[in-house]
């Protein structure tokens, strides 16, 4: 950062001047225009369709009355939960909510880019648009209920509502107000991202002597506090204490501590949507791998362009922000999810974009358009390819599940009822049942818990294995085959309620 400033001393402040009419019509249409483009790759692929996955039952439940409440563990927050709930209270049905998601997913792409209109222009903005919305895991994730692509939208604004706010002659109050704004609504999402963002943003602040004003500050940090709030409170309520919630987090993510994740984000790249353990080995070396590879080549690249043009401080804030939120996910913890990178994705893409604008200059411009046009084809082409064999075994592995709480029925396992086992949670959702999932901070699930819930509801132990534990032993069982991907459930019926149970 100091380089930076430094390097752009005699350059022009920013003002925190509003974008050209013009230029805010364009994003606007841009962002339209790649709406209905992964409206098109939703319909394509079928994922307007897909059953909601495990995380998405419990973000869902918590707002949908048709379903119980599952068990909302100590890292989750419930800001995606009140996002999707317009939706989720009008109706159960699956494509109007992926649908309400997508509207959700276009106005913010719109929004997060629009700080940078005025930052590093319009053609860099409008790339950066098109190479993030074509990534396969954010078109993916536009119609979920996942919080990943809203922490990127906050990122994005926050860092950009930054550069307007530090560069103010005026001292207006609308940019740093935005600055709140954007890191409260992070943290209201996912709130340890939203500590990431405002670590990163208070690091520049004390970086770049330019922008050593404590107004920033304070907006980082009043946004922060506003963002996390609702979790301090639920940590006090429901889990004994902020200190308490947090180690339970930590716990719940598998201990956070030192790891070389860099190999198992490489093995998501193309799914799976979860690594944890990572033993689906490495991606096919083709095309689709070769963007992230060359990833730093092309960031480094960006921020040269960006120098040359007079915005070194933009670009390097940028990268310093998506480090900040893609460290802690490629060293902090033993598994990978690419949705993990979103974030990360969302501000390098502004980088990218100004590599790719600066290279299309001079006389060899038309040559260099030429050969970034079929580039980019290639990627969209690429990543389309990827995100319909993704949605295609989602789709399997989801219906399966969808198929095997039908055949729980048959055995009289209705609302109201009770699931138990690993993967209870998206099957309760299914069902309307109360799940007890093996969640290490649900105590009900305990032999205990277990038993009082089948005195209440007809309960089922479904689990992949046939010994059941000791509580279930005498209990009928029942092995069921999914028709679609062939997984084997052996299920195990506690008696009727009212029944003495041992």
């Amino acid at each position: 950062m100091a380089a930076a400033d430094q390097a752009t001393r005699t350059a022009p402040s920013r003002p925190a001047a509003r974008p050209p009419h013009g230029d805010t019509v364009r994003l606007a249409l841009v962002g339209l225009v790649l709406a209905l483009a992964c409206g098109a790759v939703q319909l394509a692929t079928g994922a307007w369709r897909l059953p909601l996955g495990w995380d998405e039952t419990v973000y869902v439940s918590q707002v949908d009355p048709r379903v119980p409440d599952a068990f909302f563990s100590e890292p989750r927050a419930r800001g995606i939960s009140w996002l999707a709930a317009p939706a989720a209270q009008l109706t159960g049905s699956v494509p109007v909510l992926r649908g309400w998601m997508l509207l959700l997913a276009a106005a913010g792409l719109t929004l997060a880019f629009r700080p940078w209109l005025t930052l590093v222009g319009r053609r860099v903005v409008l790339l950066a648009a098109v190479l993030f919305a074509g990534l396969w895991v954010v078109q993916f994730y536009a119609g979920e209920v996942m919080p990943n692509l809203y922490v990127a939208y906050g990122a994005l604004a926050g860092a950009g509502w930054f550069l307007h706010a530090a560069g103010d002659r005026d001292r207006r109050r609308g940019p740093l107000l935005a600055v709140a704004l954007s890191v409260a609504f992070t943290a209201l999402v996912r709130p340890y991202d939203g500590g990431y963002l405002a670590l990163a943003l208070l690091a520049a602040v004390l970086a770049v002597r330019a922008w050593r004003q404590p107004r920033l500050a304070v907006a980082v940090l009043g946004g922060l506090a506003v963002g996390v709030l609702p979790w301090v409170i639920e940590a006090y309520l429901r889990f004994g204490g902020l200190l308490e919630r947090v180690h339970g987090a930590g716990e719940a993510q598998g201990g956070l501590s030192l790891h070389n994740a860099l190999g198992m984000n490489l093995m998501t790249l193309n799914g799976p949507l979860l690594c944890r353990p990572c033993t689906s080995g490495w991606p096919n070396p083709h095309a689709s791998a070769v963007w992230w590879l060359a990833l730093p080549l092309l960031t480094a690249l960006g921020v040269l362009c960006a120098a040359r043009a007079g915005r070194a401080r933009t670009a390097l804030l940028a990268v310093w922000c998506a480090a900040a939120l893609g460290v802690p996910y490629l060293f902090g913890i033993g598994y990978a999810a690419p949705r993990f990178l979103i974030p990360a994705y969302a501000l390098l893409a502004l980088v990218v974009a100004e590599c790719a604008v600066g290279a299309a200059k001079g006389r060899w411009r038309p040559v260099v358009v030429a050969a970034l046009a079929v580039c980019l084809g290639l990627q969209l082409w690429g990543q389309y390819g990827i995100m319909d064999r993704r949605t295609a075994r989602q789709q399997a592995l989801r219906s399966d599940d969808e198929w095997l709480v039908a055949r729980l029925g048959d055995y009289g396992i209705r609302p109201p009822c009770t699931i138990v086992g690993e993967q209870s949670q998206p099957q309760a959702f299914y069902g309307g049942c109360s799940s007890q999932a093996s969640d290490r901070a649900d105590r009900t699930q305990t032999v205990p818990g277990i038993v009082a819930a089948a005195r209440r509801t007809p309960l089922a132990l479904v689990q992949p294995t046939p010994g059941p534990p000791a509580y279930a032993r005498s209990w009928p069982a029942h092995k069921v085959v999914t028709p679609r991907t062939g997984t084997v459930w052996y299920v195990f019926l506690a008696p009727a309620p009212g029944t003495a149970l041992r």
